[in-house]
């Protein structure tokens, strides 16, 4: 039996091998011409980690106060991230959230519906097109949040509140619950302060506006109207020089106009089928046809829509705004923005003082982005910059001027 080598033997031939080969030479040979390692001492070493630790930190920090987050405040509604623009529906069951990256939160009651025009790192701009919203905006030092409901503009900066703004009627209800908010446009002559406890209505097609204290009285604020002004809002449907036809019996009280003021859309636009649809686009008036077209496009009906606004448009002193509530249907229902920048282009042109100017012109200028006319978009841009400097779609502007 062979009897196997020792560790000893092993390590006594690998030597003798490695002097053979002249490796242990070479290794002294390189090690001769290395430079030295210096040597850190222990109490150094931790000075520099903590230095290059308070450096790294400090980095850290002047990020976060140069950029607190993104550009853009992002928010999420149902499970899915949002953008600038879109457009938001609540379920017809229950009530849909929108919450946004800084706590802020406003939630679309069930059926209502808001798109969202802008964001930035201070805030963002909403536009309730129907229905209710209980909002609950966290308050900082630069924070900018605006709510349009119908012709009237919220500017908030951080409160909770309860706003609703029927269609069909044209009546803003708005509720604070704390904080305070600033109500402007429509038929108020100067911007109008809603305190926590008290509760605004105003009436836009009534020229009435309404103030209640904590107490529950009810106290009216000056209009437009009551200082001898014609409302602006009014100039998007009426003329005072267009005379006022009092409405046959058959058509005084329509089911589907009272439906629709009651917000009920598709129970509005199904009964106008019942009582014949183009049969009632002949009879109504102008004021009644635009309640229509916006209950059949707040449906998802684009061609009952469009039929109506059409009607109305031909019934209307300049066509009222027809035009712009066609426009919405081929920008957000048809996805045809070159026809919906030649609808708002028409609005701006029909309606010299219009309400809905500024939107228009923001709607105008994203359609035309869309579209792929970055030229014209680009001129509207500078069209807007110059009227509405602070407008909701400035940033937007701004980086197409770029």
């Amino acid at each position: 039996m062979t009897q196997k080598p020792s560790f000893e033997q092993l390590r006594t031939e690998q030597d003798e091998l490695r002097a053979q080969a002249g490796y242990l030479e070479r290794a002294q040979a390189r090690r001769a011409f290395a430079p030295p390692r210096a040597r850190i001492k222990p109490r150094r070493l931790a000075r520099w980690s903590m230095a290059a630790a308070v450096l790294g930190a400090a980095a850290v920090l002047a990020l976060v106060v140069m950029h607190p987050w993104s550009p853009e405040l992002a928010f999420s509604f149902g499970g899915e991230r949002g953008y600038a623009g879109a457009f938001v529906a609540a379920p017809a069951e229950h009530e849909l959230p929108l919450l946004f990256a800084d706590g802020t939160r406003f939630a679309l009651g069930a059926g209502s519906s808001a798109r969202v025009v802008s964001m930035d790192t201070h805030g963002a701009h909403l536009v309730i097109e129907k229905g209710r919203a209980v909002a609950a905006v966290v308050h900082r030092p630069d924070s900018r949040w605006r709510v349009d409901v119908g012709p009237f503009q919220v500017a908030v900066v951080g409160t909770r509140f309860d706003v609703s703004w029927d269609v069909g009627s044209r009546v803003l209800e708005l509720r604070l619950v704390e904080g305070a908010v600033r109500v402007s446009g429509g038929l108020l002559t100067e911007a109008l302060e809603v305190r926590a406890g008290q509760r605004l209505r105003a009436f836009a097609d009534d020229a009435r506006v309404e103030l209640s204290g904590p107490d529950g009285v009810a106290r009216p604020e000056p209009t437009a109207a009551s200082s001898g002004r014609l409302p602006e809002a009014a100039s998007d449907a009426t003329s005072p020089a267009a005379p006022t036809l009092a409405p046959s019996s058959a058509t005084a009280a329509p089911l589907w106009r009272s439906l629709a003021a009651a917000g009920k859309f598709r129970e509005a636009l199904a009964a106008a089928e019942r009582a014949g649809f183009e049969g009632e686009c002949r009879r109504a008036s102008g004021a009644d046809l635009l309640a229509l077209a916006d209950a059949a496009r707040l449906s998802g009906s684009a061609a009952r829509a469009e039929q109506a606004y059409a009607a109305a448009r031909g019934k209307l002193p300049g066509g009222g705004r027809a035009s712009y509530g066609l426009g919405l249907v081929a920008f957000d229902q048809r996805g045809d923005f070159l026809r919906a920048a030649r609808y708002f282009e028409s609005y701006l042109r029909e309606q010299p003082g219009g309400s809905l100017r500024a939107e228009a012109t923001g709607r105008l200028m994203e359609a035309w982005q869309r579209a792929g006319h970055v030229s014209e978009a680009r001129h509207v841009a500078e069209q807007y910059l110059s009227r509405y400097p602070q407008g909701p779609q400035s940033a937007r502007a701004k980086q197409l001027l770029q």
